[in-house]
């Protein structure tokens, strides 16, 4: 009777324990960056399934999800897109400029989708270049378009933008960004470094030949 009574006072710690890690999971998530769909929300639903549904014990899974980035990896074509083109506007603009503007680079270019954006007719990208709600450089705007048109057909040949950065593993750096570059607009040596490195990719600590260094603001 008692080790039933332990047994059954443990599975109960264990589902209490999991729902309590599973609402700080989202609270974090949810605190720290938009991307909780896909994936990351598979995994914190996953908290809540009864003790022994799952094939690993319940803590198992628990510590494992919880071992987490603060800001979880750029993974989506969308969100690719949305940096490197981030990327490319804070070149020779002032930071803040193109921070403030970014909510509504965002909904002009449907949130980066590569589809829409290279979907969008040429009207509407002369209607872009007069909106004074974004940054109006036309080679750059023009950029951004062929860009995504680029970003379907890496999807097409690779699966994703994110499976295409895997195909490079095996290149040195150098080799990795002059093939990023090749293929995209508007990409020179330090938009390539610090888009490879925001987005998580490995790049050199010694910064190569053409990169320069960011400003720090006084």
């Amino acid at each position: 009777m008692f080790r039933y009574l332990t047994t059954r006072l443990r599975k109960a710690s264990d589902r209490l324990f999991a729902a309590g890690c599973s609402a700080m999971l989202r609270i974090r998530l949810a605190s720290v960056s938009p991307y909780r769909n896909g994936i990351y929300e598979r995994e914190i639903s996953s908290f809540s399934k009864p003790y022994g549904s799952a094939v690993t014990p319940i803590h198992h899974r628990i510590w494992h999800y919880l071992w987490v980035n603060e800001q979880p990896p750029y993974r989506t074509d969308a969100d690719y897109l949305d940096n490197l083109t981030h990327k490319i506007f804070i070149s020779g603009f002032s930071g803040d400029t193109v921070e403030r503007r970014w909510p509504h680079f965002r909904k002009v270019f449907y949130a980066f989708d590569p589809g829409m954006v290279a979907d969008m007719p040429d009207p509407l990208i002369e209607h872009v270049q007069q909106d004074p709600g974004v940054i109006r450089n036309k080679r750059k705007l023009q950029a951004t378009i062929a860009n995504a048109s680029m970003f379907l057909r890496l999807s097409e040949e690779f699966g994703s933008f994110h499976e295409y950065l895997r195909s490079l593993d095996h290149l040195p750096y150098e080799l990795k960004a002059l093939d990023i570059r090749n293929r995209l607009a508007f990409v020179g040596p330090n938009t390539v470094y610090y888009f490879l490195a925001d987005v998580g990719e490995k790049v050199p600590r010694v910064k190569p030949e053409g990169v320069k260094s960011k400003k720090k603001k006084v």
